[in-house]
């Protein structure tokens, strides 16, 4: 009896016991390595800044937990040779998908949107599921539940994650669109018009887009075309776009100009 060791309600010999130590110690140790794997792998996407900070402390906790719970449940099995520790675990796993399955769901989309390209500071064009007008802007933030969008003029949009991650999302350059409308003759070039317009926004926090100027109607005497304004900075201050828009029309006033902004 003296060569006997009890352990719960099992009676294991010193070389079972030995065996036993020995797979429990290879099993922890790989559970572990496996976690540090893990961990170094999130850790270079953070640094190669696909996901945040945040993103990489919340996932690291719960892998973890995770690691905890593995252990545990391995060596409680080892020892009682039972399914139940597993058991208890998956019910108590399915009733809280059930309670927090509004947060796991927004979770798992918080972990997408980071993995995906537009990560936080792209500018975004997305077309959100059931809306026809699309959203603009920039990504500042990005929670465990929802994104903060910002358009050009600082307002700020928080969209749910799970549904940012079901939209169409295309890559998106901030533009000030200006819709003017001058008198000019059929037979007259827009060549002066434009140089006057580009000279005037180069003394302002836009940039002229010269590859895009589309012409919308032209009548007998009234020519309507299309302006974009590319902003050197975001957001976009009234102020600043009131004094372009006064210098523009100062510019070419000759011409009796209408000028809206589109967007």
């Amino acid at each position: 009896m003296n060569n006997i060791i009890n352990i719960t309600s099992f009676t294991w010999n010193p070389a079972e016991l030995e065996d036993w130590m020995i797979g429990v110690f290879i099993f922890v140790t790989v559970v572990v390595l496996i976690r540090y794997l893990v961990a170094w792998f999130v850790s270079t996407l953070m640094n190669r800044g696909i996901i945040s900070l945040s993103t990489k402390s919340v996932i690291i906790r719960i892998l973890d937990l995770t690691v905890i719970i593995t252990i545990i449940l391995g060596i409680v099995e080892s020892i009682t040779a039972s399914l139940t520790p597993y058991i208890i675990v998956l019910v108590l796993g399915i009733m809280l998908f059930i309670l927090f399955y509004y947060e796991i769901r927004e979770f798992t989309a918080f972990i997408t949107v980071q993995l995906q390209k537009y990560a936080r500071g792209t500018w975004i064009e997305a077309y959100l599921p059931n809306v026809s007008t699309p959203v603009r802007g920039r990504i500042v933030e990005i929670d465990p539940f929802s994104s903060i969008i910002e358009d050009l003029h600082g307002n700020q949009l928080y969209i749910a994650n799970s549904i940012l991650v079901n939209s169409l999302i295309k890559e998106y350059r901030p533009i000030v669109t200006l819709r003017v409308s001058v008198d000019m003759a059929p037979e007259a070039s827009l060549e002066p018009l434009i140089e006057k317009v580009k000279e005037v926004v180069e003394e302002t926090p836009f940039r002229l887009d010269e590859t895009r100027i589309p012409l919308n109607s032209l009548s007998k005497d009234r020519l309507t075309f299309t302006l974009h304004l590319i902003p050197l900075s975001t957001p976009v201050r009234s102020n600043d776009l009131f004094k372009t828009l006064k210098k523009i029309n100062n510019a070419i006033r000759e011409y009796n100009p209408s000028i809206n902004i589109v967007e």
